[in-house]
């Protein structure tokens, strides 16, 4: 005997069907919109050719002495544009180097898990790399945790670091659990997890540059994989660290 599918659980899937279909193609036209609003350039600086990703990163000419290395504040909206002004103004006393970190601005961004240590070996490489010779690492925000790790990591790449309004210890995340790890494999299906993304960064045109796989980054933030807890590196840390705070913090 043949059996009939009852027209109401017909009509229901394919109601479901259409609304999958028409939440993806929203999230593509919004993609497609909000990176066309995106200002940032790439004239002014290079890309460099990394087995983990291709990175964008910017040479300010300036004066003589070490160079300085700006790391800009770990967010999918944030980028190296973020530190113009701060590069500048560096730039006046020493050549300033600036990057977008992977997942970032103008930088590839892999569907991969990003974590702490991958931000490392990214800053290692543009040092040794690009730049040369040590540098004077500037971070700003919370990619405070990924110069204290380089400096450990990797030492003789730096000889001095200045935290720009790093987390303070309250502010630090923890490590992954059930739930971290629930919110970022969410935010990696896809359709879903795009549109969690979309309403996350509804007003970065530069955190929609790259296209959907934009939001592995946020996921991974979600999910506590890039931080990391360096608190415990600074009590023998022989490279100067200095912490210039310009917010006002409660």
């Amino acid at each position: 005997m043949s059996r009939k599918k009852h027209p109401i659980l017909k009509t229901t899937a394919s109601i479901a069907g259409l609304a999958v279909l028409s939440v993806e193609l929203l999230n593509r036209i919004f993609f497609s919109w909000m990176a066309g609003k995106s200002s940032l350039e790439e004239d002014d600086g290079a890309y460099y050719h990394w087995k983990q990703g291709d990175f964008f990163y910017q040479k300010i000419e300036g004066g003589l002495g070490r160079p300085i290395l700006i790391l800009h504040a770990l967010s999918p909206d944030q980028s190296a544009a973020q530190c113009k002004s701060l590069a500048l103004s560096l730039s006046e006393k020493r050549t300033v180097y600036t990057m977008d970190l992977l997942g970032c601005g103008r930088s590839a961004k892999p569907p991969v898990t990003y974590s702490n240590f991958l931000y490392v070996l990214q800053t290692v490489e543009c040092v040794e790399k690009i730049i040369g010779q040590p540098v004077h690492l500037v971070a700003v925000g919370n990619s405070a945790e990924i110069a204290i790790a380089a400096a450990r990591y990797q030492p003789e790449d730096f000889y001095q670091i200045t935290l720009v309004d790093p987390p303070r210890e309250g502010e630090r995340k923890k490590v992954p659990d059930t739930e971290s790890r629930f919110r970022k494999k969410l935010i990696e299906v896809p359709i879903l997890g795009t549109l969690l993304y979309n309403i996350a960064f509804y007003q970065s045109a530069e955190a929609h540059m790259g296209g959907e796989d934009a939001r592995y980054l946020y996921a991974s933030m979600e999910g506590r994989y890039t931080d990391y807890d360096v608190e415990w590196m600074l009590s023998d840390m022989k490279i100067p660290v200095h912490v210039v705070e310009t917010e006002t913090k409660e």
